[in-house]
């Protein structure tokens, strides 16, 4: 045989013992605990649903999958921390839109690459922001509000939970495809904003739909419009912004990732078990009450998003010239 086809051969081999052993490897994974890190405090929506996931995946595999919080930097902490893992899939990340599509554009010292480093596993879900208006400010309909914007450019603020968090960027887009002008006020938190809007401290803003509907209920605030591409059916007389403005959409989401280099079947073993209990009745029920989507995605599905997203963002960021203080 002649020296390239010793060669060749080689190669072969060692490519296919390379693929058989990692489909021995997701034939007994897991067979130990797996960590899942979540860059926020405990209590909040993203520590209930990660650990709610944690323990659907524990019972689909008889094996613990732990939750361990990392809070700090908008999520950068618990990327940081994963990007720099093991890519055996027993160390995970439970992330959000702030550290994998909007943070990287505004910190560029960042100790991770939102898109090279990670292997994503499964978008997990999604709820889109409401655009609201307290009563005082007299407007009723996302035109109404554009009109008033354009008669008086810079006039008028609006709020945000903070620099760079998803109400900001919802209003810095809105703002954008609008064609007007309004001064940034941020808050410290999603809390501070809702005070603000009830008060009428800030006339306007958009605001998380699951802490904005009861006051909505309530006559307190007025919805003028929801930041997902179609009406929300818990809300359904309220007109997606996309419906004025085609092509607009912010969606706050989550999901799973792993390190970058973690085989293929690891990746799509998990996947499958946490899009069967998202498409289930009983996961559809229980993030409809949350006042989110339920998704479940696949591997490559929730790359694309990823970096769809990043990119959409990061124009964003650009044209408002968004820094963090």
């Amino acid at each position: 045989m002649k020296i390239t086809g010793i060669i060749a051969a080689g190669l072969f081999t060692a490519a296919a013992l390379f693929t058989n052993a990692q489909a021995q490897d997701a034939s007994s994974y897991p067979d130990k605990q797996v960590r899942i890190v979540v860059g926020s405090s405990p209590g909040g929506t993203a520590d209930t649903v990660s650990r709610l996931v944690a323990e659907k995946l524990s019972e689909k595999f008889g094996q613990s999958f732990f939750v361990e919080n990392m809070p700090g930097s908008g999520g950068a902490l618990a990327s940081t921390f994963l990007a720099k893992a093991e890519p055996d899939g027993y160390t995970l990340q439970f992330a959000f839109i702030s550290s994998h599509a909007i943070l990287p554009h505004l910190n560029k010292n960042l100790e991770y690459d939102p898109i090279a480093d990670f292997a994503p596993i499964s978008l997990v879900s999604y709820s889109p922001n409401l655009l609201l208006a307290n009563p005082e400010f007299g407007v009723k309909t996302i035109d109404e509000l554009v009109a008033k914007l354009k008669a008086d450019p810079g006039k008028y603020d609006f709020g945000s939970g903070g620099v760079g968090g998803s109400h900001h960027l919802s209003s810095e887009l809105f703002l954008q495809a609008t064609g007007t002008q309004a001064v940034h006020i941020p808050y410290p938190g999603s809390g501070k904003l809702l005070a603000a809007l009830l008060s009428n401290e800030v006339p306007f803003a958009f605001d998380t739909m699951t802490t904005a509907v009861p006051h909505v209920e309530a006559g307190s605030l007025v919805a003028l419009a929801i930041s997902s591409k179609e009406r929300s059916p818990l809300m359904p007389d309220v007109p997606a912004v996309a419906e004025s403005f085609p092509g607009f959409e912010v969606i706050a989401w989550n999901g799973f990732l792993a390190p970058a280099g973690t085989p293929q079947a690891i990746l799509g073993k998990l996947s499958a078990a946490i899009a069967e209990y998202l498409k289930s009745d009983e996961g559809q029920e229980y993030f409809k009450r949350l006042g989110t989507t339920a998704v479940g995605s696949t591997p490559q599905e929730f790359a694309d998003f990823i970096k769809a997203d990043h990119a959409k963002f990061g124009k964003v960021v650009d044209e408002a010239s968004i820094t963090l203080q």
